[in-house]
């Protein structure tokens, strides 16, 4: 008796509901690619090429803040870039990917990168473990 009403509370007959979850599954779906693109060397090889090419800007004699200025111009505009390549390749706009990170609980997220180390952890200490000499 529990699970039927249950059951009938979960699927509530105006649709409305239904519809909210459509949208809050289609949102986790379109975050979750996109944390697995920022982790992706799609996006990290082109953000460290920028960063080495530019880092010797830096120099702690010279303040040159119209440079600076300059520099994160450019590196704002790589990131658009980036961000416009993965709304296109997904089917979305940056408006409805902003949405959707906005309406994601903090908790998936921090949890998506909590299951993400832990492979990576784990395919390591497998490497580490089969390399080692009988």
């Amino acid at each position: 008796m529990l699970r039927r009403f249950s059951k009938k509370n979960r699927n509530p007959p105006d649709g409305a509901a239904s519809s909210t979850n459509d949208n809050e599954r289609k949102y986790k779906k379109l975050v979750k690619k996109f944390l697995e693109f920022i982790t992706s060397p799609v996006w990290s090889i082109p953000i460290a090429s920028f960063i080495e090419g530019q880092s010797v800007v830096f120099d702690r004699a010279q303040m040159e803040t119209e440079v600076y200025m300059e520099i994160h111009k450019e590196y704002s505009q790589l990131i658009d870039t980036l961000i416009e390549c993965f709304c296109e390749d997904v089917g979305t706009t940056p408006a409805e990917l902003i949405d959707a990170i906005k309406t994601i609980n903090q908790q998936d997220i921090s949890h998506h990168y909590k299951v993400s180390y832990y492979r990576t952890a784990r395919s390591v200490r497998r490497r580490s473990v089969s390399g080692r000499p009988k």
